[in-house]
């Protein structure tokens, strides 16, 4: 029975992930339209600061914070983008 209760458990966790995914995807491609278009919007020098003097993960929760329709992913990538 626990078993049971379990796997509905993970089931309705991974359900709302997976909405909360697409809500920010959506959200994402309303608000800037690609990649480029967030690009082109944020401040690249303060991130850069951020990552010169925190880090790589620092200057991806600081994106973030700042915009908060990108995905990890797309962090990640904006942070690994800019020029060392």
């Amino acid at each position: 029975m626990a078993g049971f209760i379990a796997v509905g458990v993970t089931i309705a966790i991974c359900v709302a992930g997976d909405r909360a995914a697409k809500k920010r995807e959506k959200d994402f491609r309303d608000k800037y339209g690609s990649f480029e278009g967030f690009r082109d919007q944020v401040d690249a020098e303060r991130i850069q600061g951020v990552r010169r003097a925190s880090g790589d993960i620092a200057a991806i929760r600081a994106l973030r914070q700042e915009y908060p329709y990108v995905s990890l992913v797309m962090a990640k990538r904006y942070v690994d983008e800019l020029p060392a």
